[in-house]
Formats: C-alpha cells, sequence, structure tokens
C-alpha cells in the first residue's frame, strides 16, 4: 500500500510539473538551468536528477526518496526559491539558474511530532 501511494504521488508530481524539459530536450523563452543533485542514500525522482532548462517563473515540484536505511535531511544549494527546504515533497520557484542538492542521512525515518 505504502507504494501505490508513493507511485500515485509521483505520478501526480510529474503530471504537474511545468515547463522544465531535460538538457537538450528544447525549451522556450529565456532559457534556466536548475541542476538537480544528491548524496547517497536516496535519489530525486521529481523531476529527476540533472540539469534541466526551465524559464523564468516555472514552478518545478521536487521530490526526495531516500532508500531503505536512509532518511531524507534537506535541500541545500540555491535553496531561497524552494517552499520548504526540510520536506522530501516541495516545489522550486525558478527565477534564475539554481543548483541544489537533496541530502539523506542514515537511520530510521524520524516520526512526526
Amino acid at each position: 500500500m505504502k507504494k501505490l501511494g508513493i507511485f500515485l504521488i509521483v505520478t501526480a508530481l510529474v503530471a504537474g510539473m511545468a515547463g522544465c524539459v531535460a538538457v537538450g530536450g528544447g525549451g522556450y523563452g529565456e532559457s534556466l538551468t536548475l541542476t538537480v543533485l544528491c548524496t547517497a542514500g536516496g535519489s530525486v525522482m521529481t523531476p529527476g536528477e540533472g540539469t534541466f532548462v526551465c524559464s523564468e517563473g516555472d514552478v518545478v515540484n521536487l521530490f526526495a526518496e531516500p532508500e531503505e536505511g536512509y532518511q531524507f535531511a534537506n535541500w541545500t544549494g540555491d535553496v531561497s526559491a524552494i517552499a520548504n527546504v526540510n520536506s522530501a515533497l516541495t516545489a522550486i520557484t525558478t527565477g534564475g539558474n539554481y543548483s541544489i542538492q537533496a541530502n539523506f542521512l542514515e537511520g530510521p525515518p524520524i516520526p512526526p511530532g
């Protein structure tokens, strides 16, 4: 059931992703770049890892998923435009060229509250 929920979240995020395309995939207007990286212990599911071409004002959904035995820690880098740097599921609004990184720590997820 957990995997189905994650699949549905990722599907919704991908469907809602506005404007950004992988480098080499085209683009329009003034091109900005969003470079997405991650540390060991997880991956960025949405929009993926790599460099993407965006237009100013695009809202790009971000979803980082830890591997088993790890937990999401935060987003670092050019994070001023990220809605919540401490959430694995958030968004960034492009207004320049950004490079961000999802960080993961070893250990079980921290329960809310």
